[in-house]
């Protein structure tokens, strides 16, 4: 995903030493967070506030007990307002929802059982209804510690707990002045307290997720690493076509799932004089030139299938899957006059240019002992192209042509010199 992909271990880094008082991360690193673990526990909420109605309306006991001549509204607030909003909450969050949509239903749940239990406390003219408001420590312990919204949505609902608490003691007729202001305080506390523990856990749960997401970084950044390598090590880093080793791998592909009995032709591709060419121009034209001659190899054959690559100093190798001989000869036969046309100046050269010499085989797959065949055949024709005189394309013994010049498809001359 594309936030995945942009983020680094800097980003982490900078959100580990971040030390913002909601605990939120950097932007980057905040969405990656929400999207990992923002809806991951919200079958364990939907169970928490479940349970939370059945505790709540446990509530009714002791409103029937302290609160005796409010118990009418008591029930009301309970049936009608406090439950139902409950179960809203629970259906609404069933599905992915938005970190601002999801810490608004979830701080919503307290402050509604707290409005419950303020306005029965605040109604009730019963002896005990001093020991009444004592549910609401428990209303914000709830929200606070178990359904835990994130840290600034916490401190927003305590804050109004709070003062409303404290509001309604103050103002209550039958709690005296010491009685309110010692209620008030208590419930303060209470708040205070269940606010760090919120604080220590979610801070906890974000450090551990941090020190998860660098570890993953890093692993996925050494996968990485050593899937480049794996391709580097197949790849020649001069031509860019691949080394022996890739040709190699590609042609154990070739042979393993190609299927058997299917055709295959083998070009072997020497660049003629290249020593001479080495030492007359110097090691860095001679870089130069093979990566030209690369070129040319690439330029005349099908990208995707067939198996080209660099077998060592100025000697490249070509794999036609499913081709003739005939094929095997036009596809030669454009990459000798691909170079050709490049004009390489070549003053050791008896054509005046860098040209190149192309021997054939051809094998079937289904034995790897053709493959060997094949190459060798390849290689035999080779070397008499160099022996016919270089910048030649030349087919196997066995290929039909009998080692005669074959003619392309435009029916010009394989053996032509510039």
């Amino acid at each position: 995903m594309m936030i995945e992909a942009s983020l680094s271990a800097d980003d982490v880094t900078r959100a580990q030493r971040s030390r913002r008082w909601d605990l939120m991360f950097p932007v980057e690193v905040e969405a990656r967070f929400e999207a990992d673990t923002g809806n991951r526990h919200l079958h364990a909420l939907r169970i928490v506030m479940l349970r939370t109605v059945v505790i709540y309306n446990l509530f009714l006991v002791g409103d029937y007990l302290l609160a005796g001549d409010a118990f009418s509204l008591a029930l009301v607030l309970h049936v009608a307002l406090v439950t139902p909003w409950i179960l809203i909450a629970m259906a609404l969050i069933r599905r992915p929802v938005g970190p601002t949509a999801r810490n608004l239903l979830i701080s919503s749940i307290p402050l509604t059982m707290t409005a419950g239990v303020l306005a029965v406390f605040s109604v009730s003219r019963d002896p005990l209804v001093a020991h009444y408001q004592y549910f609401a420590v428990i209303c914000v312990m709830l929200g606070n510690v178990v359904l835990r919204p994130a840290f600034s949505y916490a401190v927003v609902q305590s804050v109004v707990a709070v003062a409303a608490h404290v509001a309604i003691c103050l103002w209550h007729p039958l709690m005296p002045s010491a009685v309110g202001v010692m209620a008030a305080f208590g419930f303060v506390v209470c708040a205070g307290m269940t606010l760090l523990a919120g604080y220590s856990i979610e801070r906890d749960m974000r450090r551990a997720y941090l020190m998860r997401l660098k570890d993953q970084l890093a692993q996925r950044h050494l996968q990485k690493m050593a899937t480049e390598l794996e391709l580097m090590s197949h790849v020649d880093p001069l031509t860019g076509l691949a080394n022996r080793r890739g040709v190699d791998s590609r042609v154990a592909a070739l042979l393993e799932h190609g299927g058997a009995g299917r055709g295959f032709v083998v070009l072997m591709i020497d660049v003629d004089h290249f020593k001479l060419f080495n030492d007359q121009y110097g090691h860095l034209q001679g870089d130069r030139c093979l990566t030209l001659v690369a070129k040319a190899v690439a330029s005349a054959v099908r990208e995707g299938t067939d198996i080209i690559g660099r077998f060592g100093g100025e000697e490249f190798i070509a794999i036609l899957p499913e081709a003739s001989i005939e094929a095997g000869l036009r596809v030669a036969e454009r990459m000798r006059r691909a170079l050709e046309r490049m004009a390489v100046p070549h003053a050791g050269s008896p054509f005046g240019l860098v040209t190149m010499s192309i021997g054939i085989g051809a094998g079937e797959t289904g034995d790897p002992a053709h493959l060997g065949a094949a190459i060798d055949s390849a290689d035999a024709a080779l070397y008499a192209a160099k022996a016919a005189g270089r910048n030649r394309v030349q087919g196997s013994p066995a290929a039909p042509t009998d080692g005669r010049p074959a003619k392309p498809a435009d029916g010009g001359d394989f053996h032509r010199a510039a």
